[in-house]
């Protein structure tokens, strides 16, 4: 940091562990956006011009280290890639590319992919724009939505068959969502339009699938909530606690002490699951974990809680960064709306029997409809509840497409950096 240490501490960035981490998002998002450091050196914004010039020493360090991290392993694939040749030889030893969770990729990811194609033209992939969460680590949402105008002439597989959940969830969610918020701009729509279908709604019991818990403040929420649960438990709706999830937007004390505080209260064992770690509870425990953790889980009771609370401010980094960031065609003013709907959607369809909802007095506006439509807790049909054995074995049977041949690698661009294989013969899950 050298010179710029005064600066960069002038944040708030309180001591060096501090500083170090809160740099490296920062670079890992010049990374991701590919922002060019030295324009950001050049800046006349003192902190964004100290961040520019520290990540070009760093990105030097690297060098004369023979070291990389993930983000600038991308930036330099993809400076490879510009050459010409470079790129066309490497697009032609590749038959097919295929990712996954593509609302999740990066800008430079998406440089990357079109260069690599360009030779073959032979380029899947596959995405949910309403499940694109992870603004703030770099994806950007455009990247499926614009699909189309990168790669002319593709063809578009729309698969609207909800596996997973209740259809009664299915329904009001899809509902909640097409309302939450203004999805207009200009003419342009901002979402694909879709309608989420339940898979045999028939094969599904009749019962309140979708139940509101308000509280008068957030102990008396979490005490609601914990009485319901002891419901499902005692009435052998739920065989354990691990079925049920309780989704904050953090788990950090001042938002999850309330929760833990009030379901211990109730006779609910609980556990908090801290960021970045993911588990399976152990024995019979409700698990408290975020909304980003959920991305990609299931559980037979999804809890959201806190529905009356305020915004998580969660793109601090890309607010610094806009102007230097790649236009994603959505109205600065509104990405936080956009942003928070996109969450609460993935986070309340990660339920597959019942979601439960919960608000100390009344929750935010953009919720009313989802809340008011739902039954209400004590009052709700608990007869037709009681009645009901949640588990895995009652899951409907998911297809599974048996694959006759692949010699290729998948590879996986997502954060983890993971590339997978998959030998002829296996199974994928359609989920």
């Amino acid at each position: 940091f050298g010179p710029d240490w005064d600066i960069l501490s002038g944040r708030g960035w309180r001591d060096e562990v501090q500083t170090v981490a809160e740099a490296a998002r920062y670079f890992d998002r010049i990374c991701d956006e590919r922002i060019d450091p030295a324009v950001l050196a050049a800046s006349g914004r003192p902190f964004i011009a100290a961040l520019g010039r520290c990540c070009l020493r760093y990105r030097k360090l690297l060098l004369e280290h023979g070291a990389a991290d993930f983000g600038h392993l991308q930036v330099w694939a993809d400076m490879v890639l510009e050459d010409g040749d470079i790129a066309a030889r490497t697009g032609a030893a590749i038959r097919h590319l295929m990712v996954d969770e593509f609302q999740d990729t990066s800008r430079v990811q998406l440089r990357i992919l079109s260069r690599l194609s360009e030779t073959h033209g032979n380029i899947m992939v596959v995405g949910d724009d309403d499940q694109s969460i992870y603004r703030f680590r770099g994806s950007s949402v455009s990247n499926l939505l614009e699909f189309p105008r990168w790669f002319p002439g593709c063809r578009t597989v729309e698969l609207t068959t909800n596996y997973r959940s209740h259809p009664g969830i299915v329904a009001a969610v899809g509902r909640w969502m097409d309302t939450s918020v203004n999805w207009d701009n200009d003419g342009h729509s901002l979402r694909y339009a879709k309608r989420i279908v339940p898979n045999a709604p028939e094969a599904h019991a009749d019962y309140p699938a979708v139940i509101s818990v308000p509280g008068t403040d957030a102990r008396d929420e979490a005490r609601q909530l914990g009485e319901l649960l002891r419901f499902l438990r005692l009435k052998g709706v739920i065989a354990s606690y691990s079925q049920a999830a309780l989704l904050l937007h953090s788990v950090k004390d001042r938002v999850s002490a309330p929760y833990l505080d009030g379901l211990e209260l109730a006779g609910v064992p609980a556990r908090c699951e801290p960021a970045g770690h993911m588990g399976v509870p152990v024995g019979d425990e409700l698990l408290v974990t975020t909304i980003h953790q959920a991305k990609g889980r299931e559980w037979d009771v999804v809890v959201v809680g806190s529905l009356g609370g305020p915004d998580l401010d969660t793109d601090r980094i890309g607010r610094n960064l806009a102007e230097h960031c790649a236009d994603a065609g959505e109205p600065g003013e509104r990405i936080g709306d956009l942003d928070r709907a996109r969450r609460h959607y993935v986070a309340f369809t990660r339920a597959r029997h019942l979601l439960a909802l919960t608000a100390s007095g009344e929750p935010q506006a953009r919720f009313r409809t989802l809340w008011e439509g739902a039954a209400r807790w004590p009052w709700a049909d608990r007869a037709s509840l009681a009645r009901q054995r949640f588990g895995i074995a009652d899951a409907v049977t998911r297809p599974t497409v048996e694959i006759d041949h692949l010699d290729r690698l998948v590879l996986s661009l997502t954060k983890s950096g993971l590339v997978l294989s998959m030998a002829p013969g296996d199974q994928a899950t359609a989920g």
